[in-house]
Order: C-alpha cells, then sequence, then structure tokens
C-alpha cells in the first residue's frame, strides 16, 4: 500500500495538499489507514478509482472521482447527519463525486463500501450496501488512480453532456472507445475533446485539477 501512496503523491505532483488531519483527530481510523495521511494526495478533483471496482466488469463506464476526507468538521458532519443510520463499525474515509457519495471503511473487516446520500430514505438497500463490500482496504488503495475523466454539461439542458476519460493511449467518450498509436497523441485528442465542448458552449462540471487551472489561466 505504502508503494502506492508512493507513487500517486509523485504523479499529482504540485497539484496536491496535505492532510487536515494529524494527531489526535487521526486515532478515529485503524492503524493501518493511518499513514494514508502521512501522503500529500488530498485535495478535490485529483483521484479517482476505475467503474469495475465498483461492480465487476463495467469496463465502459467512466472511472468515479474520488477524494480522501480529510477534515474534521466534514468527520463531524458524518457522524451528525449518518451516525444514526450507519453503524460505528464504519468510518467515513472519503468521498466520489463531490460529496453525493460516502466511502467508508468497515474498521473491523477492513473491507470498503460505498452509499450515496439518497440511500438514507430506503433503508433496506442502505442495509445492503453496508453488508457488501466492494473490496479490502488494500485492493482499493491499488486502485486509485490519478483523475482524467472530465464531464462537460450544456447549462441550458442538464440532458446534454460531453464525457472524455483518458487511458494510457486511448480516450473512452460518450461514443465509445478511441485508439491512438501512443499516449502523448491521445493526450492531444483528449484536450482537443474538450476544447471542442468548450466551444459549442458546454461548461466543465467536474474535470481533473490539472485542467481545472489551465482553464483558469
Amino acid at each position: 500500500m505504502t508503494d502506492k501512496l508512493t507513487e500517486l503523491e509523485k504523479q499529482i505532483g504540485h497539484l496536491s495538499e496535505k492532510s487536515g488531519l494529524s494527531g489526535e483527530n487521526l486515532l478515529v481510523f485503524p492503524e493501518n489507514f493511518r499513514q494514508v495521511h502521512s501522503f500529500k494526495i488530498f485535495g478535490d478533483n485529483l483521484l479517482a478509482i476505475p467503474a469495475n471496482l465498483i461492480i465487476e466488469g463495467d469496463d465502459e463506464e467512466f472511472e468515479k472521482p474520488f477524494s480522501f476526507l480529510d477534515s474534521l468538521e466534514n468527520l463531524k458532519l458524518f457522524e451528525s447527519e449518518f451516525r444514526p443510520e450507519v453503524p460505528y463499525d464504519f468510518i467515513q474515509i472519503g468521498n466520489l463525486f463531490g460529496s453525493a457519495e460516502i466511502v467508508l471503511l468497515n474498521k473491523l473487516k477492513d473491507t470498503i463500501h460505498i452509499f450515496h446520500v439518497s440511500d438514507l430514505s430506503d433503508k433496506d438497500w442502505l442495509k445492503y450496501k453496508l453488508e457488501k463490500g466492494i473490496c479490502d482496504l488494500e485492493s482499493f488503495i491499488d486502485s486509485i488512480q490519478v483523475q482524467t475523466v472530465c464531464c462537460l454539461m450544456d447549462p441550458t439542458d442538464y440532458s446534454k453532456w460531453d464525457i472524455c476519460e483518458i487511458r494510457n493511449n486511448e480516450i473512452l467518450t460518450g461514443a465509445g472507445l478511441l485508439k491512438f498509436t501512443d499516449k502523448e497523441t491521445a493526450c492531444m485528442e483528449y484536450k482537443r475533446f474538450i476544447e471542442k465542448s468548450l466551444e459549442s458552449g458546454f461548461q466543465i462540471h467536474y474535470a481533473p485539477k490539472k485542467i481545472l487551472n489551465k482553464l483558469q489561466q
């Protein structure tokens, strides 16, 4: 797990931040998870997990933006909003899509679970998600990757969107998987896809921090 965290830290580079949690605040997490907070891999729009980690074989789905929880305020928010429905065996370690989906670690079984905030209204569905983990902690960490998915939406009609994800020398779009001779060409086409969508009036819904920073320049 340490090797993967070191690799992520290098890949993200200057875009990442240090964890806002330290000392006594980290004692709520199991010892094997605390090491995550010693790496500079925190911040929004930096990381993702592959869709097939959640649903096995789902290779045609886009990666899911993920961020580690790293503030005491958010930990307290989870306790106040979700603890009545979520047993104490579970602790929040992050989110998908900003804050819409909660990523939990079962401290006793060392398994990762994900539920949507709307699942609180369906007790049976929430119970199922808390019983069925997607993987163990080490597999989850090994699967985390640098986010490349960019989603753009028509500000006048949210049913219209463009989405693109880069996978080595391939890019996945709503139209399917496009293969190129090398990663550099794929990156160029990825950039061209985003520029074309922006020119047509679409706006960024979510994107890698590197892309967001360039657009703000």
